[in-house]
């Protein structure tokens, strides 16, 4: 087993991806910035999703926030070793984030789709909204029948 991790590890026999984009400065520099402006975003979410998680303890099936927020941490690793593998073919390494990413994203999905009726049931604000208005309403119909006796 630890003879296949280091094979899969040894870039001694591989080029940096830069080769393939003949090292033109402009392909270069699309595919870095593009990917570094990814990664920030796919970075930003999680921490997004973290303090929603953590502010609104009142929300439902929490944990899929945090699944979410490791599969989309995981995509922005993905784009940072795109950038890192333009000149160090660390292909290996970035084959495992690459199947790390493809696991905490198949365990994601398979965690949402059971859970989508579950959560299309929670009331929205609008519902809830409507619901307090018209016990109001019921509340003001009852005490004016009240007054009237």
């Amino acid at each position: 087993m630890w003879a296949f991790f280091e094979r899969l590890l040894d870039s001694s026999m591989f080029s940096p991806h830069g080769i393939c984009l003949l090292w033109e400065p402009e392909l270069i520099w699309l595919h870095v910035v593009s990917d570094a402006c990814i990664a920030a975003a796919y970075f930003s979410i999680p921490f997004a999703l973290a303090i929603l998680v953590t502010k609104r303890r009142d929300l439902k099936f929490g944990w899929v926030y945090w699944a979410f927020a490791v599969f989309i941490m995981a995509c922005g690793l993905t784009h940072v070793l795109s950038i890192y593998t333009l000149w160090v073919p660390v292909y290996g390494v970035e084959g495992i984030v690459k199947a790390l990413t493809a696991v905490a994203s198949v365990i994601t999905a398979g965690a949402l789709w059971p859970l989508l009726p579950k959560i299309l049931t929670i009331p929205s604000p609008f519902e809830l909204r409507q619901v307090q208005a018209a016990l109001e309403e019921e509340e003001e119909s009852k005490n004016r029948d009240a007054a009237q006796l």
